[in-house]
């Protein structure tokens, strides 16, 4: 009996200093960045939209900033998300990259969620339809800068055709 009740004690204090280490570090404390709504929509020379394209923010070469990536819905829309439950993105200066590959009969690739070792799309076949320019971020529109209070960048691609590579 007594060494279940040292068991059961032992059991309660690495619980409760699990959920004290949880609660001070888990939450986005002090240490959690400041982040700004960032939001927007994607279209293909001026009105089509830039559907289930990947958008890719990248920090300026020696900022002190993450890079995070969304896919556009079948309106072109997207929405930046930090981590689960925290939309936004660092302010700062990014450069905006998107992708799109396609299998050369226009469907998507094979899906490789439950593979171990998934290959890029372009080993299974699959060709980028974004101009290599907003592929790369080199665009004129692919430099933005996100203030504090966040903001909406809408950008518009050009003709989506297969890029050679």
């Amino acid at each position: 009996m007594n060494s279940e009740m040292n068991t059961m004690s032992r059991f309660v204090r690495y619980s409760s200093a699990l959920m004290v280490l949880c609660a001070s570090g888990c939450g986005g404390g002090a240490d959690a960045p400041q982040l700004a709504p960032v939001k927007g929509r994607v279209t293909v020379d001026g009105s089509e939209p830039f559907q289930e394209g990947l958008i890719r923010f990248i920090p300026a070469p020696g900022a002190n900033l993450n890079s995070r990536e969304a896919y556009t819905d079948a309106d072109g829309n997207y929405t930046i998300v930090f981590s689960p439950g925290n939309p936004g993105l660092q302010p700062g200066e990014y450069k905006v990259m998107f992708s799109l590959y396609k299998m050369p009969d226009g469907t998507d690739p094979p899906d490789q969620t439950q593979e171990a070792d998934p290959k890029h799309p372009s080993q299974l076949g699959a060709v980028q339809l974004v101009p290599p320019e907003f592929e790369l971020g080199k665009a004129a529109d692919c430099a933005v800068t996100v203030p504090e209070e966040g903001g909406t960048f809408d950008f518009d691609l050009p003709e989506l055709k297969p890029t050679k590579s």
